[in-house]
């Protein structure tokens, strides 16, 4: 999976989008998962590798989606629950993907990279325009 770096506006935090899938649930998924991932990306790395040698890592969820890594290899990344899901036990299932520990991991630092050059290149940007009056 390729990603690159978007901002909603100047001043704002860059966030990680997923160029090459086309599958919106899917693409829908990856990006609140990178969005959950975002400031703490080695703690998911150290849970990913937990998971790889043997200890499941089960609902790691911040914000948007809740994800459980396995021993077998698996993260099933899921949407979080609606507040109302007890009182509408008839509602469907809610959406998941299923990716590898490997992608999972490739993703989380492919984010970084492009993250850390994004806010590298907004600074010399900054600094090229000189002090700002």
């Amino acid at each position: 999976m390729k990603l690159h770096v978007e901002v909603t506006h100047e001043d704002g935090p860059p966030y990680a989008v997923i160029e090459d899938e086309p599958d919106q649930q899917r693409w829908n998924l990856l990006f609140d998962f990178l969005r959950d991932v975002d400031g703490n990306e080695d703690l998911m790395l150290a849970a990913l590798d937990r998971a790889e040698a043997g200890t499941p890592e089960l609902n790691w969820g911040n914000h948007y989606v809740w994800t459980s890594m396995y021993p077998d290899g698996r993260v099933v990344i899921e949407e979080m629950e609606p507040r109302d899901a007890e009182e509408n036990p008839d509602q469907p299932p809610q959406p998941q993907i299923v990716i590898t520990i490997a992608e999972a991991r490739k993703l989380i630092l492919d984010w970084i990279e492009a993250r850390d050059k994004w806010y590298a290149d907004r600074e010399a940007q900054r600094a090229a325009a000189g002090p700002s009056k």
